[in-house]
C-alpha cells in the first residue's frame, strides 16, 4: 500500500532549505528498532517534502510499504506540535489529512486504462541523482526510470521490476518533448547539491503497454520521490493532470 499524510504547520517558517531537519522529527517520533533498521535501508519505504504557498506550509509524508505506513505515518498523524531544535521553533499541526493507495488501483489503471502518449512531470523540490560518483543534476531519463523501477520493484508484493531490457525500451522510446526547468541548491549536512525543479512533458512512442508502464511509475513516484535524498525532501514529484499542464 502507498500513502500520504499531509500536515498543515500553523505559523511555520519552513521551506524546503529546512526539510532535512524534518527527517530528524520523523526518527524522534517513530519506534527507535525501525529507525535504526531504516538506517541500513538501501532504500528507503518513506520520503517527505514541504510544500510552501503564500497561505499554507504542508508537511507530505509519505509511505510506500504497509510497515512504513504503521511505523511512520501512522505515530506521525497523532502528533500536535513540531519542534525544530536549528531554529528553536515550536510548530502547531492545525490540521492533517491521510490518504490511501492501494498497489491495486495503479495495476487496475495499468490494465484497464490506455496509456497517454504525453506525460507531465512536476519537480517540486530540487531533484538530483547520483551517478559514478557524481551529482547529475538534469532531468535524464534513464536515471528517472531506473530510479522509480528500483523503488516499486522494492515496495511490491513480490513483482521484481528491475528489469534492464525494459528500462532500455523505456529510454529509447521517450523523449522530453518540452520543459521549463531551473537549478536549484538544497543545503544539506554543510554542504549543498545542486538540483532541478520544475515542469517536463515526456512523449512516449512504441506500445500502448509501454505508455501504461510509464503511467504507472510516475503516478508511483508521487509517494515514493525519486533521485537523492527522498527522506530528507529532495526529489518530491507528481504526474500532472491535464488541467494542471501549463
Amino acid at each position: 500500500m502507498y500513502a500520504e499524510l499531509l500536515m498543515n504547520l500553523k505559523g511555520s517558517t519552513l521551506d524546503y532549505r529546512k526539510t532535512s531537519n524534518l527527517q530528524g522529527i520523523i526518527m524522534e517520533h517513530i519506534d527507535s528498532e525501525y529507525a535504526q533498521k531504516l538506517h541500513h535501508n538501501s532504500l528507503n519505504p518513506y520520503s517527505q517534502y514541504l510544500q510552501v504557498s503564500k497561505e499554507n506550509v504542508i508537511w507530505h509524508i509519505s509511505a510506500i510499504s504497509q510497515e512504513a505506513y504503521e511505523q511512520i505515518i501512522l505515530p506521525m498523524s497523532y502528533i500536535d506540535e513540531i519542534y525544530v531544535k536549528k531554529k528553536n521553533e515550536k510548530i502547531e499541526v492545525q490540521n492533517r489529512e491521510i490518504k490511501i493507495c492501494r498497489e491495486r488501483e495503479l495495476l487496475r489503471e495499468f490494465y484497464e486504462v490506455s496509456g497517454s502518449r504525453y506525460l507531465n512531470l512536476r519537480f517540486m523540490t530540487p531533484t538530483a541523482f547520483k551517478q559514478n560518483g557524481k551529482y547529475i543534476f538534469w532531468p535524464d531519463l534513464r536515471l528517472i526510470y531506473g530510479s522509480l523501477m528500483r523503488r516499486y520493484s522494492a515496495s511490491s508484493e513480490g513483482l521484481e521490476m528491475v528489469d534492464e531490457n525494459t528500462l532500455e525500451e523505456l529510454v529509447t522510446k521517450s523523449e522530453i518533448v518540452r520543459y521549463n526547468i531551473r537549478s536549484v541548491s538544497f543545503p544539506l549536512e554543510g554542504i549543498k547539491i545542486t538540483g532541478f525543479c520544475g515542469t517536463i512533458c515526456i512523449h512516449v512512442a512504441g506500445t500502448d503497454t509501454m505508455a501504461r508502464y510509464a503511467r504507472m511509475l510516475f503516478r508511483f513516484g508521487k509517494y515514493s520521490g525519486v533521485g537523492i535524498k527522498t527522506a530528507m525532501g529532495m526529489g518530491a514529484m507528481e504526474l500532472m493532470e491535464r488541467r494542471q499542464e501549463q
